[in-house]
């Protein structure tokens, strides 16, 4: 019987640290900054990067996704009316002047998706051909 209430105690203990952990992170989640290229280069991209964006929401936990482009910062992914809007336009090409504006952002995690011709310090650079 001893051990039993022994388990018990530990099982209330686990089942608590995990609901205590949960919440919290719950509560407190990161951003993560991805950044897409709407260059007109990589218009035919647009398919393939909503597909990497959707796949990187379903695979990302208790992280804050924000998207922007390297025209304007849109704001969280989850808030979006559409994800079209990402790719509502296509023009220009991009430099790395271009993510200036991201500079100060509290982001943990910066995504750039693009085609690869700049590689800016700090941002993990997804290539799309």
């Amino acid at each position: 019987m001893k051990g039993l209430k022994i388990f018990g105690l530990f099982l209330v203990l686990h089942v608590a640290a995990w609901a205590g952990t949960h919440v919290y992170l719950s509560q407190h989640q990161p951003d993560v900054l991805i950044v897409v290229d709407t260059s007109y280069a990589l218009k035919p991209q647009f398919a393939a990067m909503e597909r990497w964006i959707a796949a990187r929401e379903a695979s990302t936990r208790y992280k804050k996704i924000v998207v922007g482009t390297d025209k304007a910062l849109l704001g969280e992914l989850a808030s979006l009316k559409s994800r079209e809007a990402i790719f509502r336009t296509a023009f220009g090409r991009m430099s790395e002047d271009n993510l200036q504006r991201y500079a100060q952002t509290s982001a943990v995690e910066k995504i750039l998706l693009s085609d690869g011709t700049i590689n800016p310090a700090g941002w993990t650079v997804v290539k799309f051909p």
